[in-house]
């Protein structure tokens, strides 16, 4: 455990010293005809392109928090060695160029994606969460129904996001249901982290910082450490 702590200070430390350069793959979906690769994590930011996902009050969209954050993960997956894909890198969907309506390009986005997820050995999907409610705040995070290596993973980032970033937080796991398509049907490892409420004062404040944005993906990049130890 020392020596994971330690390994990450230093992930964090040099993340933040020179800003890593990112080398995510091109922002536009190509099949990829097979595997990924059994070695790679996809890094998933939901949302993009017309689909801006959850809004808050002050106009804040989800698409852009879930990309803010995914990027910084991305890059220190990478600095640790790991093979890292993404869905997107920048503000896009990922639909076929023949879908023409916005329900066509959400369905086609919804597949490439579960394609990708397939083809890949672990997915991190980050999202944001929303309620009418204002005062739930806190990550919570979902696991897939598919694999039982899903849970682990997803346990596994959930404390450590506990440890390092909100000690008080009780949110417990939970399943996928079918209401979470990627979720549901996805046969790889996969989890989804939604990182805080963008209807909590609160949580919006730390999510649109850039310096908790890193924090939360550090957070998350130890959970995985953790996992694969």
């Amino acid at each position: 455990m020392k020596l994971l702590l330690v390994v990450c200070c230093i992930l964090a430390a040099i993340y933040m010293a020179v800003h890593i350069a990112r080398l995510a793959a091109s922002p536009s979906f190509k099949s990829t005809g097979g595997m990924l690769g059994e070695s790679v994590i996809l890094i998933d930011p939901g949302h993009g392109g017309m689909d801006g996902g959850a809004s808050a009050a002050d106009g804040t969209l989800e698409k852009d928090i879930n990309l803010e954050i995914a990027l910084p993960l991305a890059d220190m997956l990478r600095f640790l060695g790991y093979s890292v894909e993404m869905t997107r890198n920048t503000d896009c969907s990922i639909h076929d160029s023949d879908a023409s309506t916005i329900k066509e390009q959400k369905v086609s986005d919804l597949k490439n994606r579960l394609e990708m997820v397939n083809n890949s050995r672990l997915t991190i999907s980050i999202h944001e969460n929303f309620f009418s409610q204002t005062q739930y705040s806190g990550t919570q995070i979902f696991y897939g129904a598919g694999s039982a290596e899903s849970a682990l993973a997803a346990d596994s980032v959930r404390e450590s996001v506990i440890r390092l970033l909100q000690p008080d937080n009780t949110r417990e796991l939970k399943k996928g249901t079918k209401d979470i398509y990627l979720l549901h049907n996805a046969k790889a490892p996969i989890i989804l982290v939604e990182c805080g409420f963008l209807s909590n004062a609160s949580d919006l404040q730390k999510l649109k910082d850039p310096s908790y944005q890193q924090s939360m993906a550090y957070a998350i990049a130890c959970g995985l450490l953790e996992y694969e130890k």
